[in-house]
């Protein structure tokens, strides 16, 4: 199964402000909408209830506590592990998609890295991981915005 992971981060690392993205680049979110669109999310519970579900994606939410959903297009892992199994068995193509917890427990164990380097220092509590030295820059564009970004993919080498 083919793991890749999703980010927007600040030039000085920050994902979040608590259950908060301290900016909003507009464009950017599109990127996010293409790439995951009829994708496997996994996710933890806090990144997902602050998101919501969104249309024609599956979700892998782990959570710790009692957390539960109603939805058909979401299933509840006690554990990162037990959601991998599982999804294993569904899908061959899952993509990490925050928050920054999920994002340093798999950084080391995706493919592909797909970042948004959002142009500003921002303020927050959750960071994103250093980028592994397997890993390489392969593509990078630039976007101009209310606040300008460089969308990369890297490969793990």
């Amino acid at each position: 199964m083919k793991l890749s992971l999703m980010a927007a981060r600040s030039r000085n690392g920050v994902i979040g402000n608590g259950a908060e993205i301290p900016w909003r680049a507009k464009g950017e979110q599109l990127l996010f909408k293409a790439i995951t669109y009829n994708q496997w999310l996994l996710v933890g519970r806090k990144t997902f209830e602050s998101m919501g579900a969104l249309p024609n994606r599956k979700y892998a939410v782990v959570s710790r506590s009692d957390f539960a959903s109603a939805d058909d297009n979401v299933m509840v892992f006690s554990s990162i592990e037990k959601a991998l199994q599982e999804l294993a068995t569904l899908t061959d193509h899952v993509i990490i998609a925050g928050g920054g917890e999920v994002y340093k427990s798999l950084i080391g164990r995706v493919d592909t890295l797909h970042l948004s380097m959002i142009d500003i220092d921002a303020e927050g509590d959750i960071l994103f991981p250093e980028i592994p030295d397997s890993f390489q820059l392969v593509f990078e564009q630039e976007f101009e915005s209310n606040f300008n970004y460089c969308y990369q993919i890297w490969q793990k080498r």
